[in-house]
């Protein structure tokens, strides 16, 4: 009831989307689920880029607290002028979570998600290769083992039909929304060891 009680602005602030930002629309209103620890919307507006209808969708969670202390930060886009090559978009500021506990959650995703998803894994190595992501930190190893703890997650999996699974996303959904020599980089057998290298350490 209490987090159902805290949904109420959340529902009233998407359902005003539609009228504060034009161009944009309330494809599904905010909806709980599973005993309103989580929330969903999908929110759309027409592409200037390929013409079609296309949607953002929002995830709204309020299951535990967080680990590490939040901060105010800046929402940046990437895409640039082409003339000027500065940011089309203003930054945006916003309440963030710590940089160590959005890569724990990174973790968690990756080992517990019900249903594997090859975003989790090119985060994780794309974090490595790029953002010095040090998996062997002690700190983050900790983060990792409480987020796995907290009640209602999937036991760990780093299983041969998990790889499976993820072997099988490669083309079908992470290859369309890279860049060629993103998707050229990345690894999946490198970034599955780091994940169950993560699983090791928190056991």
């Amino acid at each position: 009831a209490e987090r159902s009680g805290q949904a109420k602005k959340l529902k009233k602030t998407v359902a005003e989307v539609a009228t504060k930002l034009e161009g944009f629309t309330v494809v599904e209103p905010l909806t709980g689920a599973n005993v309103s620890t989580q929330y969903v919307s999908v929110v759309g507006y027409d592409s200037l880029l390929s013409g079609q209808p296309e949607g953002i969708k929002i995830e709204i969670g309020l299951r535990e607290l967080l680990l590490t202390p939040a901060f105010d930060g800046a929402a940046r886009t990437a895409l640039l002028d082409p003339v000027s090559g500065r940011p089309m978009v203003p930054p945006v500021a916003l309440r963030c979570i710590s940089r160590m506990e959005a890569f724990a959650e990174k973790f968690r995703a990756a080992l517990s998600r019900r249903e594997a998803a090859i975003r989790d894994f090119y985060d994780i190595d794309y974090a490595v290769r790029r953002l010095d992501l040090r998996p062997q930190d002690p700190a983050l190893v900790e983060l990792v083992r409480q987020k796995l703890a907290m009640p209602g997650n999937e036991p760990a999996d780093v299983s041969e039909a998990r790889l499976a699974a993820l072997r099988r996303q490669l083309d079908a959904q992470l290859k369309p929304v890279l860049r060629d020599r993103d998707f050229a980089e990345f690894d999946l057998e490198r970034a599955f060891r780091t994940v169950g290298q993560m699983a090791e350490k928190t056991r």
